[in-house]
């Protein structure tokens, strides 16, 4: 009976986490699911996570938008904190996948790394989809 009781609040769970997400996201004009959000959510949590947190709350949380002590600033946020929204679809699918520094001032910013022979921009995308999930709403 016990072990039922869990299974039962593990499902339901797993429902509200489905439903948290916004049923579907669009990337490029193309529209993921619930499942498919979940795809990018494993995903970035593998390839992500390690720099931008593992709730997108950047890889200086207790700071995000301020440098660390060498003066220079780490992998920004993608929740609420950051302005990963500010930047169109195709732009962050190519910037993921091409890397890149600052072209501001790129002595400023750590580098990202190029993914993109580890990942394929459908991948991305899925990844993208995830993270437009935890952006606030704006």
């Amino acid at each position: 009976m016990k072990i039922a009781w869990l299974g039962l609040i593990g499902l339901f769970g797993f429902v509200l986490v489905g439903c948290s997400q916004s049923g579907s996201v669009s990337v490029s004009g193309v529209s993921f699911d619930t499942e498919q959000i979940a795809q990018g959510q494993q995903l970035y949590a593998q390839y992500c996570a390690s720099c931008h947190g593992a709730n997108g709350e950047g890889q200086f949380p207790a700071a995000p938008l301020l440098p660390d002590q060498t003066g220079q600033f780490g992998a920004p946020p993608h929740n609420g904190n950051g302005h990963t929204s500010h930047h169109p679809d195709d732009w962050l699918i190519r910037y993921v996948s091409e890397g890149g520094v600052s072209l501001r001032n790129p002595e400023l910013y750590y580098p990202m790394p190029a993914f993109g022979d580890q990942l394929p921009d459908e991948q991305i995308s899925l990844i993208l989809a995830y993270i437009k999930t935890i952006w606030n709403k704006r």
